[in-house]
């Protein structure tokens, strides 16, 4: 799941507690900044769930909030800067008024060499995805829209985007709108790091078969979500859930061969028990937890059903997060596939909307 950050450029008038209600809502006006003059169509959405609309022509809009934890408020206009906007965790409706300022573009210089290396695009697409694009599986519908910046003298590629990407996702049938910030490589360290937001919609199956289909890969790719795994740390479940938290800890001699054979009997790391509540600390006044994982990575073991063989391992490593019941947290948990054993459990095409839940 990718993390948000707020960006100080937004013009914010107001969040204010409203009427408490068996459902909970945000709703508000959009206008300009420089005559205050109501902006109609634009598109309003919080971020990583199915909950979109857009503002009417007076400017106004009305969303549902999925749950009683954290989440992030996106307003987006083409011409207009976009504003981010975190929802506090609560039981309470909110109303948030602002201003949109007139986006500056600045001139891109891209070579036409750069912006066509392989490799990059590749890189990018299956980083984003957490595979390959396929048209019978996931795809970006606008792949035009992405630009590659590539320079020699660092080795370090920049890619942007002035527009959302269109994702379509057929294993699991959401059309995905994504809105990406910024995305980096560096080749020299090989690590890549990107800010993005994300928007679901609901895709129409063709037949019985292909919704019964979408239902069950939508079932396993849940079991082994971020979201679930969020959820089941919080309620100190992870063993019953099919999760594992340890330390990296490599057996020397054994880690090459391990990793030949999934179902070698030796196994690269240390499968002590890892105890949640030595860094899990309660937070009584919004019910969240703290989770530590400051100066520590760790090894993240799903155990799920995904059609392949072994388990789905993935280092974790971050900061101070806080956790809610719902499955959302604060600040950015980083994750990276174990030497290409299993997927990026952030990529698209592992990811579910945070309110989609299914037995849990």
């Amino acid at each position: 799941m990718e993390k948000y950050k707020l960006f100080s450029g937004c013009l914010l008038l107001w969040l204010i507690p409203f009427t408490l209600s068996s459902q909970r809502y945000i709703s508000g006006h959009i206008a300009d900044d420089i005559e205050g003059n109501p902006i109609p169509a634009a598109t309003v959405f919080i971020a990583g769930t199915t909950s979109i609309t857009t503002t009417d022509a007076e400017g106004y809009y009305r969303l549902k909030i999925p749950g009683e934890g954290t989440y992030l408020l996106v307003v987006s206009h083409a011409g207009y800067q976009r504003i981010y906007k975190d929802i506090a965790p609560g039981n309470e409706s909110l109303e948030f008024d602002t201003f949109m300022k007139i986006q500056v573009l600045d001139e891109i210089e891209i070579s036409t060499r750069a912006r066509f290396r392989k490799m990059d695009i590749n890189l990018f697409w299956n980083s984003i995805l957490g595979k390959n694009p396929n048209e019978k599986t996931i795809h970006p519908t606008n792949p035009e829209a992405v630009y590659y910046d590539y320079n020699p003298r660092t080795r370090i590629l920049t890619v942007t985007c002035r527009e959302p990407l269109h994702i379509v996702n057929y294993e699991t049938g959401y059309q995905i709108q994504y809105y990406l910030d910024w995305f980096t490589h560096d080749y020299n360290t090989n690590n890549a790091d990107w800010e993005a937001q994300s928007v679901f919609t609901e895709l129409v199956p063709a037949t019985i078969t292909q919704k019964q289909r979408w239902e069950q890969s939508r079932k396993d790719v849940y079991q082994v979500s971020i979201t679930r795994f969020i959820k089941s740390l919080y309620n100190n479940s992870l063993k019953k859930d099919g999760f594992e938290l340890m330390s990296i800890y490599y057996v020397r001699g054994t880690y090459k061969n391990s990793v030949k054979k999934l179902w070698s009997p030796y196994d690269p790391f240390d499968r002590s028990i890892f105890d949640p509540d030595s860094i899990l600390s309660n937070n009584s006044i919004d019910n969240s937890k703290t989770f530590d994982l400051s100066n520590k990575v760790f090894m993240l073991i799903c155990h799920g059903n995904m059609g392949m063989r072994g388990e789905f391992r993935n280092q974790l490593r971050g900061g101070l997060i806080r956790i809610y019941p719902d499955g959302t947290y604060t600040e950015k948990l980083y994750l990276s596939a174990e030497d290409r054993i299993s997927p990026l459990l952030t990529g698209l095409y592992m990811t579910l909307p945070i309110e989609y839940n299914h037995g849990n």
